[in-house]
């Protein structure tokens, strides 16, 4: 399976139907390991998959063009879930670089212990011309690894977001406008919960210099779940909140009881809640 994101811009990442942990949450919507592949004069693939998907992502990109074609590959970010498939990638395609930052250079030899590989580290700031289109980087460490890293397509106003703005929601559809709006913004926010909120702060901070570098784009291409194409400021604006870490006016009331007396306490401090407007949920 592909997907056109843009023109020249293709999807041909892999959906893992099957995942129910990850990172110690559970996943009931499995996932997606996004790759993009961007054809220009230079030919880049931005990410891999974990590395037993690696058949289905090699099959992928065949049907876009011949892998070995591929000229450069750009890690975002070093965790095995999107780089895993790369001993293999390498060894197939035999790519001119390895585009990266520094602590990826760094992580990359770590993982896979292998100082040979052709790498270029990118720092924030850098640009990289790959013909028609400028690629232009962004650190973000600890969002949520110290090597990771934002890729920017200027021309095309493709933001490629590694692991932020990502959801684990296994689906066919690829953009945020063929899903159910709730279930988007609700496995958005669980990923966020349990991938980003220790580094929330960080997060806000991210947003900020995003805005003052005056970064445009009209496509959020996360490397988990689906595109945000109709909205992107939809996600940014959700995110601007969930690292303000904004208190809502909810309750949660939790008794136990033998015979009832509890309850009724537990009743009076729910219209206590009532009067006050307070949203709640009462649990026995």
């Amino acid at each position: 399976m592909t997907v056109k994101v843009k023109e020249g811009i293709y999807w041909v990442g892999v959906i893992d139907w099957n995942l129910r942990e990850f990172h110690g949450y559970l996943t009931d919507k499995g996932t997606t390991y996004n790759s993009y592949l961007v054809l220009d004069e230079k030919v880049v693939l931005f990410d891999t998959v974990k590395s037993e998907f690696f058949p289905i992502f090699i099959e992928n990109m065949k049907r876009i063009i011949d892998p070995r074609e591929i000229d450069l590959i750009v890690i975002n970010h070093v965790e095995m879930d999107h780089s895993g498939a790369l001993p293999k990638f390498m060894e197939i395609v035999k790519p001119e670089k390895i585009i990266c930052s520094p602590k990826g250079k760094e992580h990359l030899i770590k993982h896979f212990h292998r100082e040979d590989w052709p790498y270029e580290v990118v720092k924030s700031g850098d640009q990289l011309s790959i013909g028609k289109r400028t690629i232009k980087f962004l650190e973000t460490r600890m969002l949520h690894w110290p090597d990771s890293m934002f890729s920017l397509l200027v021309e095309d106003k493709v933001l490629i977001s590694q692991d932020a703005f990502g959801q684990h929601y296994a689906t066919y559809r690829r953009f945020d406008d063929e899903v159910d709006q709730a279930e988007l913004m609700r496995q958005a926010k669980k990923y966020y919960a349990n991938i980003l909120l220790p580094y929330s702060a960080l997060v806000s901070k991210l947003i900020e210099e995003i805005e003052k570098m005056g970064l445009e784009f009209d496509v959020i291409a996360p490397d988990h779940g689906v595109i945000w194409r109709k909205n992107p400021n939809k996600i940014i604006e959700a995110y601007k909140k969930w690292s303000a870490q904004e208190r809502e006016k909810k309750a949660v009331i939790v008794y136990d009881t033998m015979w009832h007396s509890t309850e009724l306490l537990a009743e009076g401090i729910s219209k206590g809640l009532e009067d006050e407007r307070v949203d709640y949920l009462l649990m026995n």
